[in-house]
């Protein structure tokens, strides 16, 4: 230990104690005197400080301290990386029921604005599902023919001048 600082007034272990804690550093020259300030309290600033222990170390952990750098075992490490990611799952878990909470209250209070945005979008879906089925069953078609092309034309080729099997299947 190097210093200890303190106001020079007497700091008894216990209530009713004669001897001051500090008498020893005193004696040894090792103590340092303070002013106190009124309304600041040396107590309150360090259980601030061992209150927000864990959020100091999460940040420097995220900002590329090792857990070793700053003095916290294996298991401190991964136990404050758990409350992190459960943390961090609340907060998505408010966000959306947040999102839900809006959407239903704009849906709660323009029932009607709800319906025909609503309408709207099935109208849109449905078209953009009729485009795809047309497209679909154009390749189809065309897929199909394109086969029956290629097998008239193979068996043409088999058989010579055979008129019969250079049929092409116009029905699709």
């Amino acid at each position: 230990m190097g210093y200890i600082a303190h106001d020079a007034l007497p700091c008894m272990q216990t209530l009713g104690a004669a001897n001051d804690v500090y008498e020893f550093v005193k004696s040894i020259g090792r103590f340092k005197e303070t002013k106190r300030t009124d309304g600041i309290s040396t107590s309150d600033i360090i259980k601030r400080i061992l209150k927000d222990y864990n959020q100091y170390i999460m940040r420097n952990l995220t900002w590329g301290y090792s857990r070793k750098d700053l003095g916290v075992s294996y298991v401190k490490e991964k136990q404050l990386r758990v409350n992190m990611g459960i943390t961090k799952l609340k907060e998505k878990v408010k966000e959306h029921q947040e999102k839900f909470h809006s959407a239903a209250k704009i849906a709660g209070s323009n029932p009607v604005e709800c319906m025909e945005n609503t309408d709207r979008w099935i109208v849109g879906f449905l078209e953009k599902f009729e485009e795809g089925c047309h497209m679909m069953e154009t390749a189809i078609k065309d897929r199909i023919q394109e086969g029956l092309n290629r097998q008239a034309k193979s068996e043409s080729n088999l058989s010579g001048s055979d008129s019969d099997s250079r049929r092409c299947f116009a029905f699709l």
